[in-house]
C-alpha cells in the first residue's frame, strides 16, 4: 500500500512517478497519514520477540571472509548465507556450483546486481536510511578492471557483523552506529535426527529480527530481491522465458517463478518462490523497471523503496532474470523489536544422473523431494504452515546436541560437517534411494589440473570413500539403509558376488560394471552390520542376506583376493587410494577381519551355522597372522611378493588400522592385538604428524600449508620408500584424519585423538577455508563425514535395535546420543557410589532390555523397559 501523505524527501530523489511534483500536505493531512501507516503496518504479524538460538562457534572480522553455511536438506541442493549475511553458492539446480551468484540488470553498462536482502528506514524526524542487510565486505576482491569485483560493493551496508552458528542455525548480528536499528539473522534449513522427510525440505528460511536503538518508534521495511534464473545452473543454460507472479492466500504472500520456455524434463527447469507468512504490510515487484539507460533500472527501485518503503509493481519488457522483490513493512516501538520472516523455496523435479561425469550415459532422474511437492509454492505452503514446530524441533536437536559435556571441536567436527549430507554431493532418486558424489564442484575450478572446472567429482557414490563416513546412519538411519539397499540388492551380482563400487543410474535399470574395490566391498559388509542393528530391521537383513552372502564368499571364491580362504588377502585388490595393492597389508586387513565378523554375526541371525562357523574360523586365522606377519614392533606393513610401484610397503599409513576403527562404531570387538593397536597409533602420531607443512613436500594436492598441523597420509622411514610410492602418500585429508583421531580416542588416547580434531579445526577456521566445506576430491567431500566418529568414541556410545541394548563410557557429564531414529540425552553422575545415568528421548519412545556403562555391570529388565518422548528415566549402573 502506499501512503499519499508521504513527501520526505532525501538528496536527490525525486517524487514517486504517480504523484505530481511539488505536492503540499497540511499538518492535519500529514498526522492522519502517520497514524494509518502505523494502524496499517502494526497489523503486520511479524513476532515481537525471536526465540534464543544456541550458538557453538561465532566468526568475524576476517575470519568470517570464507564462512558461507549451506541452507537445504538432505537431496535438495543449497543456497548459502555468507559470512556476512549474503547469500551465495547457489547450488539448487541439481549440480555442484560452489561461487556462483545469479545476477540481474541493472542498466546500461550491464552492471550485474546479485541476489539482496535491504532495510529500510524512517524516523519520526524524517530521516530515510535504506542499506544492504550484510556487514563489511572483504578487501579481497577489490582490484577488478571495473573496480571492485565483488557484486552489490556500491549499496550501503551495516558497518560490523558477527557470524554465530551452531548448524543448521546461523544467526547474523548487523550493527552500525549510524543506523537506528540493528539486526539479527536467523537463518536455517529444519533438521531432526530421525526424520529425513522433515530434513529434506527444498528451501531456506531467513528471520530478519529488527530492534529499534532508539527513544521513538520508526518505520521499518525489509526486503528481498531474488533473480528468477531457471534455466541456468552457474554451468550454462538461458533463462529467457522466466516469468513471475504475485500470490496471495491464507497466511501467505509471495512471488511464484516459473520459466514457461522451459523443457519441465531438463534438469535445468523448475519453479522457485519467495514467500512470506505476512499477509498485512507486503508490497512487490515481479520485475523492475525496463528502462536500463545509465543504470536507471537500478535508480527507479532505490527511489520506490526510499520514498515511503512500499513497493510499486513494474511492467514493460525487462530483458534477463527478472527479480521477484518482496517486500514487509511494519512499525516498530521505542526500543522495541519486529521479526521479518521470509521463506526461499525452490523445486528442480528432474536431474541428469551424474551429468557432470564425462564417458557414462546419463540418464534423467527424478528428485525424491519433488515426488511430495509438485512446485516450489506447495514447497512454501508446507514450510511456512509449519515453520514454528519445525524450528521449535530444529532447536530441540541443537540445544541438546550443544549443550553437552563433549569437547567444543568434536561437537564442531560432527555438526558442521553434516553440512555436506545436506549439499548437493548428496541426491536421492524417487524411490528414495540415495546416491552421492565423492565432492561437488565450483564455477571456479581447479588450476593445478588440466580438467579444470566440473559440477561434481568422483561420480557413483564410491563405496571406498562413503566406507568412512558414519554421521548417514546415526542421524537418518532410513537414508543410510536405502544406501544399502542400492549396494546389495542393485549393485551386487548375486551369482558371484562382485560388487560394483561406482553406480550407474537409474539404479533399477541401469547395467553395472561390476568393478570391484576390495575396502569398498567389505566395509558395505560391515555397514550392512551396522544398519541391521541400529534399525533392529530382521526382514530387511533377511531380504539382502542372501547378496550379503556372496559379497563376502567373493573375497575367496571369484575375486583371487584371499585365494586360500584363510582370511589373508595375498592377491591383487584395488582400494581408495585408486591404485591396487599386492599383498597382504593393514589397511585392507582390517577391513576384510571387520567383514568376516560382521558376517559371522549376521549368519548367526539368519541361522547359518556353517557360514558363521566359516567366517569366525577364517578371522581368528586372519588376525592371527596379521599380528605375528604383518607387525613388526611400531606398526603394521604391506608385504609384497616383490618391489611394486604405488604401494605402502614399509610406510606408516594413517589409516592402516581403519576397519578397527569401523568394528569399534560397529561394536564387533577387537579384530587385532590390542596393544599391537595402540602402539600402531602411537607411532602414527608421532611420524605422521606435521607440526609446520612450510618443511613438508607434497607431490600432489595440497589441503594444508603453512604454519597450520595436520597427519599426512603416509609416512617412511628411511631408505624405506619405495621408488614411486601410493599416489597420495604425501597429502593431507580431513576424512582419514578423523577416522585415525577417532581412533585414538576408542583406544584411550585422548591428547593425541583431540589433538588431531582440533588441527583439522583451525585449518578451516573461517579465515582460510570455509568451517562448512572440508574438502579433498571435490568440495562437502563425503569421507569428511567421518567427524562424526569422535562424539560417538569420546561417548561410547553404542546401541542394537536387534537385542534393544545401549551403552556408553562411564565418564561423568550430559551427552547426546542418536542412533538415527531416536535421539536424546544421557547425564551420568555418582550418587552413593554408584552411577546413575539419566535417559532422555526427544522423540519418539524406545523400548531397552539392557543399559549399562563400560566398566560396569548392566542394569537389565527381562520385560523391556519403555523410555517414553520427553519422559526421563534414570538407571542404576552396577560397578
Amino acid at each position: 500500500m502506499k501512503c499519499f501523505w508521504k513527501n520526505v524527501s532525501y538528496a536527490g530523489r525525486p517524487s514517486k512517478k504517480r504523484r505530481p511534483s511539488g505536492t503540499s500536505i497540511n499538518r492535519i493531512a500529514y498526522l492522519f497519514g502517520v497514524l494509518f501507516s502505523i494502524v496499517m503496518a502494526g497489523s503486520v504479524s511479524a513476532q515481537d520477540t525471536a526465540k534464543e538460538w544456541p550458538v557453538l562457534k561465532t566468526y568475524q572480522g576476517d575470519y568470517a571472509q570464507k564462512v558461507a553455511m549451506p541452507l537445504g536438506g538432505i537431496g535438495t541442493g543449497t543456497v548459502s548465507i555468507g559470512g556476512r549475511g549474503d547469500l551465495r553458492d547457489w547450488e539448487i539446480v541439481n549440480q555442484g556450483a560452489l561461487g556462483w551468484k545469479p545476477v540481474f540488470n541493472s542498466g546500461r553498462g550491464s552492471i550485474r546486481i546479485a541476489p539482496f536482502f535491504a532495510i529500510r528506514t524512517q524516523t519520526g524526524e524524517g530521516d530515510v536510511q535504506t542499506r544492504l542487510l550484510e556487514g563489511p565486505l572483504s578487501s579481497a576482491n577489490l582490484e577488478g578492471d571495473w573496480g571492485s569485483n565483488e557484486l552489490n560493493s556500491g549499496f550501503p551496508r551495516f558497518g560490523t557483523s558477527a557470524f554465530k552458528t551452531a548448524y543448521p542455525l546461523a544467526q547474523i548480528d548487523l550493527q552500525d552506529d549510524n543506523s537506528p536499528v540493528e539486526v539479527t539473522l536467523q537463518a536455517f534449513n529444519p533438521m531432526v535426527p530421525g526424520d529425513s522427510k522433515v530434513s529434506s525440505l527444498p528451501g531456506a528460511v531467513l528471520k530478519y529480527v529488527v530492534h529499534n536503538k532508539s527513544d521513538k518508534a520508526i518505520d521499518a521495511t525489509v526486503c528481498g530481491a531474488i533473480p528468477n534464473f531457471i534455466g541456468t545452473d552457474g554451468w550454462g543454460g538461458d533463462a529467457a522465458g522466466n516469468k513471475n507472479t504475485f500470490h496471495r492466500e491464507s497466511g501467505l504472500s509471495g512471488i511464484f517463478m516459473e520459466n514457461t520456455n522451459k523443457d519441465s524434463l531438463s534438469g535445468k527447469w523448475g519453479t522457485m518462490a519467495l514467500v512470506t507468512p505476512e499477509t498485512s504490510g507486503v508490497s512487490y515487484r515481479t520485475q523492475w523497471d525496463a528502462d536500463f539507460r545509465w543504470n536507471g533500472s537500478l535508480i527507479d527501485f532505490w527511489d520506490d523503496i526510499n520514498d515511503d518503503g512500499m513497493l510499486e509493481e513494474q511492467h514493460g519488457d525487462y530483458e534477463g532474470n527478472k527479480p521477484a522483490t518482496l517486500a514487509i513493512k511494519a512499525t516498530i516501538p521505542p526500543h522495541g523489536t519486529e521479526t521479518y520472516v521470509f521463506v526461499l523455496t525452490w523445486n528442480f523435479p528432474y536431474q541428469i544422473g551424474w551429468e557432470a561425469q564425462p564417458n557414462i550415459d546419463h540418464h534423467l532422474i527424478k528428485n525424491h523431494y519433488a515426488t511430495i511437492y509438485d512446485d516450489a509454492w506447495e514447497v512454501a505452503k508446507d514450510l511456512t504452515a509449519n515453520l514454528e514446530t519445525l524450528e521449535n524441533r530444529t532447536l530441540e536437536f541443537v540445544n541438546a546436541f550443544v549443550n553437552t559435556d563433549v569437547p567444543e571441536v568434536l561437537k564442531e567436527a560432527a555438526l558442521f560437517n553434516v553440512a555436506n549430507l545436506r549439499s548437493q554431493t548428496v541426491f536421492r532418486d524417487e524411490d528414495g534411494y540415495t546416491f552421492g558424489w565423492e565432492g561437488t564442484g565450483s564455477i571456479e575450478g581447479t588450476a593445478i589440473n588440466p580438467k579444470g572446472a566440473q559440477a561434481g567429482w568422483g561420480f557413483g557414490t564410491c563405496t571406498h570413500v562413503w566406507n568412512y563416513e558414519v554421521t548417514t546412519p546415526f542421524l537418518f538411519g532410513d537414508v543410510a539403509m536405502s544406501m544399502r539397499e542400492v549396494e546389495f540388492k542393485y549393485g551386487t551380482d548375486i551369482k558371484t558376488g562382485a560388487m560394483e563400487h561406482r553406480y550407474q543410474v537409474p539404479i533399477k535399470t541401469a547395467e553395472q560394471r561390476m568393478r570391484t574395490a576390495a575396502d569398498g566391498q567389505l566395509g558395505c559388509i560391515m555397514k550392512m552390520y551396522r544398519e541391521w542393528q541400529l534399525s533392529g530391521d530382521n526382514d530387511k537383513l533377511a531380504e539382502l542376506y542372501p547378496s550379503v552372502k556372496a559379497a563376502m564368499e567373493y573375497a575367496w571364491k571369484s575375486s583371487g583376493w584371499d585365494k586360500d580362504a584363510n582370511g589373508v588377502l595375498e592377491g591383487k585388490h584395488h582400494n581408495t587410494m585408486d591404485v591396487s595393492y599386492v599383498g597382504p597389508n593393514p589397511q585392507i586387513a582390517t577391513w576384510y577381519l571387520g567383514a568376516l565378523r560382521a558376517s559371522e554375526e549376521m549368519a548367526i541371525q539368519m541361522k547359518d551355522r556353517a557360514f558363521s562357523e566359516k567366517c569366525r574360523e577364517m578371522f581368528e586365522y586372519g588376525s592371527q597372522w596379521t599380528d605375528e606377519n604383518l607387525f613388526n614392533g611400531e606398526y603394521y606393513i604391506q608385504k609384497m611378493p616383490e618391489p611394486l610401484d604405488f604401494q605402502v610397503g614399509e610406510g606408516i599409513l594413517v589409516d592402516q588400522l581403519v576397519g578397527q576403527y569401523m568394528a569399534h562404531i560397529c561394536g564387533l570387538g577387537y579384530l587385532l592385538d590390542k596393544d599391537h593397536i595402540t602402539t600402531t597409533l602411537k607411532t602414527i602420531r608421532k611420524y605422521n604428524w606435521k607440526e609446520d607443512f612450510n618443511n613438508h613436500l607434497s607431490t600432489f594436492r595440497s589441503y594444508a600449508v603453512g604454519q597450520e598441523k595436520g597427519m599426512v597420509m603416509g609416512y617412511y622411514p628411511k631408505d624405506k620408500r619405495e621408488a614411486r610410492p601410493f599416489p597420495y602418500y604425501s597429502e593431507v585429508m580431513t576424512g582419514f584424519e578423523y577416522s585415525t583421531g577417532a581412533h585414538m580416542l576408542y583406544e584411550g588416547l585422548g591428547e593425541e585423538g583431540l589433538s588431531v580434531f582440533q588441527a583439522v579445526r583451525d585449518r578451516y577456521d573461517g579465515k582460510k577455508r570455509n568451517p562448512f566445506n572440508e574438502g579433498e576430491f571435490g568440495h562437502r567431500y563425503a569421507r569428511a563425514m567421518a567427524s562424526y566418529s569422535g562424539l560417538l568414541a569420546y561417548t561410547g556410545f553404542e546401541y542394537s535395535a536387534v537385542t534393544k541394548s545401549m551403552r556408553f563410557n562411564d565418564l561423568e557429564g550430559k551427552y547426546f546420543w542418536s542412533n538415527g531414529y531416536q535421539y536424546g540425552t544421557v547425564e551420568i553422575a555418582t550418587e552413593d557410589g554408584q552411577k546413575k545415568a539419566t535417559l532422555t528421548v526427544l522423540n519418539d519412545s524406545m523400548e531397552l532390555r539392557s543399559f549399562g556403562l563400560k566398566g560396569h555391570k548392566a542394569q537389565t529388565f527381562k520385560k523391556g523397559k519403555i523410555v517414553g518422548e520427553n519422559d526421563p528415566v534414570v538407571m542404576t549402573v552396577g560397578s
